[in-house]
């Protein structure tokens, strides 16, 4: 059976199966994803409640990558865990950052059959209900080779004493993750799609493997590893979007230690004013953690498409400098915004982290209200 999203809810079919609508009766739920935050796991929360409810049980194990999987989400499994049903929950990350944890798995069996759905769909409210996915569900004999060896699979992303990617989530270790920032809350989450935050460095809580980095020819937008990246570049274009009084830059603190590598202050070309650089920090679970950094440059005031191209120049220790242009009335000006814009993906790259000669990096989806950054 196929189940293609959002013409079938793929939260809908799991909670169908988990019930029993087809009189088919399950006794036990195994799955593996790689994203789970609070919307998704509340669209079968109900289901698997009642599942449990019947004597049945649950393993589930998650994905941590990216800082993707929520606080929130953790936290509604733990509670299914607190009520003292046969339900154990597991997390899984690998430390090298050539490996992703990306599956999407979900298993069912009773004491005969089995019925395994493989597909795209991750348990966010998203991934079960409104993306575009797709899964595929077959029915096998629980004896069925391609059914051992998921179930081996499965097992062996729950075992600890085998696997040191892999950890028993409970709720000190919960914790422990949102502390040290290997998850996030969901409002923090938010947050860093439209302010871009930056995760302060942490101590290595999982294994690592010898995943080798991928080597891989550049295609047109393609987002590089960190290996790949083509630092140290000396000069960085900027659409910027001035703040506060139509006269102060504020830049992600994703950019700024890649390029900017902890300048404090930066001078302008035209004027050789010295503007000091400051840091903002927001409250976070984690403390105050940076924000951006930002400066004043009295150049922005009136601009109506303000592009700034800033350049290390001269010998160590070297000067930031950085000149601005319109693109509404400064033939310079349109040319640096045309690279830029010519640099957008069909889907704009939003990963700030990423910052490339290859293509253009905006802080947000939205090209209009975002900054967009090249390296030049």
């Amino acid at each position: 059976m196929l189940i293609v999203q959002p013409e079938n809810s793929f939260s809908d079919y799991l909670c169908s199966e988990l019930d029993g609508v087809d009189r088919q009766q399950w006794q036990a739920f195994e799955f593996a994803v790689a994203w789970v935050n609070q919307a998704g796991i509340n669209k079968v929360f109900d289901s698997i409640e009642r599942f449990l409810s019947r004597n049945n049980r649950v393993r589930a194990t998650l994905g941590l990558d990216f800082s993707s999987t929520s606080y929130e989400g953790l936290s509604r499994f733990l509670d299914l865990e607190n009520r003292s049903l046969d339900i154990e929950t597991y997390v899984f990350h690998d430390e090298n950052r050539s490996c992703t944890f990306h599956p999407k798995a979900f298993l069912f069996k009773n004491s005969s059959e089995a019925r395994l759905l493989v597909g795209s769909n991750n348990m966010t409210g998203a991934g079960v209900s409104t993306n575009i996915e797709i899964a595929m569900a077959v029915t096998r004999q629980l004896d069925d080779m391609d059914i051992q060896k998921i179930g081996r699979t499965l097992e062996g992303w729950r075992n600890e004493k085998s696997e040191n990617r892999v950890r028993r989530l409970s709720q000190v270790f919960l914790e422990r993750l949102l502390k040290t920032g290997y998850v996030r809350t969901e409002d923090e989450i938010r947050r860093e799609r439209i302010e871009g935050d930056v995760a302060p460095p942490r101590e290595p809580l999982f294994g690592k493997s010898n995943t080798p980095s991928r080597k891989r020819s550049r295609t047109s937008f393609e987002v590089p590893d960190d290996s790949e990246r083509a630092f140290p570049a000396n000069e960085l274009i900027m659409r910027v979007r001035p703040r506060r009084n139509g006269t102060q830059f504020q830049i992600s603190m994703r950019i700024y230690p890649l390029f900017f590598k902890g300048a404090t202050d930066v001078v302008s070309a035209v004027s050789r004013q010295r503007q000091k650089i400051g840091i903002s920090k927001r409250n976070s679970s984690r403390g105050r953690i940076p924000n951006t950094a930002r400066f004043e440059a009295p150049e922005l005031n009136g601009l109506q498409n303000p592009i700034a191209v800033f350049k290390w120049v001269g010998e160590a220790p070297e000067e930031l400098v950085y000149q601005i242009y319109d693109a509404n009335d400064n033939s310079e000006g349109t040319r640096f915004f045309n690279r830029l814009r010519e640099g957008i993906a069909a889907t704009p790259v939003t990963r700030l982290e990423s910052l490339s000669r290859d293509y253009t990096v905006l802080s947000k989806s939205d090209r209009e209200s975002a900054q967009w950054y090249r390296l030049s």
